[in-house]
């Protein structure tokens, strides 16, 4: 009679739904103590206090030189930009009001535009209307990734965690009076030359070898620098953060209260393409307009933005 086998070994500890003992339970990532708690939160105090510091002692020296700062702007414009068969994205909800610019104050605001909850007590929230030469190029201005499917076959809206149906998409054309164009260098030089006279403040130092930092913060001293800042892909980084206007802001504001009517600038996701920060609230007698081109549905209003609908009920 052949011989029986014994059953095959079995571990208890690793039958489904039972833990092996001998595997860890828990992954480490960061080991950290009540101390080493306790240096962080004094060093984002810190820092917190250095660009507060930074912000408001330049914030002098910028009003200071106010004056020449946007003559400098108004100097450097370019007259009778065209608009045609751009492209604009907006929430499927706000459809009926596409040329809206309420959006654009709401949370921090935009790159070139202050929002309504930024310091609300310390800074002034103004609107901005933002499109783009194309419709990938607005796309991916609006959500990080180009439309359609990609290198691992999820679409852009998949990646974007948006439905097709939660956005829409409109075509608008116009023309413009004035313009900044800030990929041209020619036309940040004159502003350049007055903002590299900036020195530090004192008190910026001071916070800034309390920290530990060697050299103090770097001031803007040419346009490729400015440029840098202006179309930084992480200029949410001090709102968020810190509560405080990014450098494109603050450019924002100096543009518009020059009474420019809009900022032209390179997608930061395809420098090729061109986008545009639209200020109609410096439209008011101008012949300076945008309006949209598509089939409209029944009850649209927002559909069209110039010199004598900047201050009616659709803007």
């Amino acid at each position: 009679m052949p011989k029986r086998r014994p059953p095959p070994f079995c571990n208890s500890s690793s039958a489904e739904g039972v833990i092996d003992p001998d595997l860890p339970s828990l992954l480490e990532l960061e080991r950290f103590t009540t101390a080493s708690l306790h240096q962080w939160v004094t060093a984002a105090t810190r820092m917190e206090a250095l660009h507060r510091a930074l912000y408001f002692g330049l914030e002098t020296l910028r009003q200071k030189d106010g004056p020449r700062l946007i003559d400098a702007v108004r100097s450097c414009t370019h007259n009778d930009y065209p608009i045609d068969h751009w492209s604009r994205i907006v929430d499927y909800r706000f459809s009926l009001e596409p040329l809206s610019v309420a959006g654009s104050l709401r949370g921090d605001g935009g790159r070139f535009n202050i929002g309504s909850a930024l310091g609300p007590s310390a800074f002034t929230a103004f609107p901005a209307l933002y499109c783009a030469e194309d419709y990938p190029t607005a796309f991916l201005e609006r959500f990080g990734v180009p439309p359609g499917p990609g290198s691992s076959g999820l679409t852009g809206e998949e990646l974007a965690l948006r439905k097709p149906t939660s956005f829409t998409h409109i075509s608008v054309r116009g023309q413009l009076e004035n313009v900044l164009d800030v990929s041209d260098p020619a036309t940040l030089r004159p502003i350049v030359d007055i903002i590299k006279e900036f020195q530090i403040p004192k008190s910026v130092v001071q916070t800034a070898r309390k920290l530990g930092l060697r050299q103090s913060p770097w001031l803007i001293r040419s346009v490729v620098t400015l440029q840098r800042q202006l179309l930084h892909s992480n200029w949410r980084m001090l709102p968020a953060q810190f509560d405080l206007p990014s450098n494109s802001q603050i450019f924002g504001r100096l543009v518009s209260a020059a009474g420019v009517h809009g900022i032209v600038y390179p997608s930061t996701r395809d420098s090729s393409h061109r986008c545009v920060a639209l200020f109609p609230q410096n439209w008011l007698g101008s012949t300076s307009f945008i309006e949209v081109t598509d089939a409209l549905p029944a009850g649209a209003k927002a559909i069209r933005i110039d010199g004598l609908s900047v201050c009616g009920s659709s803007y």
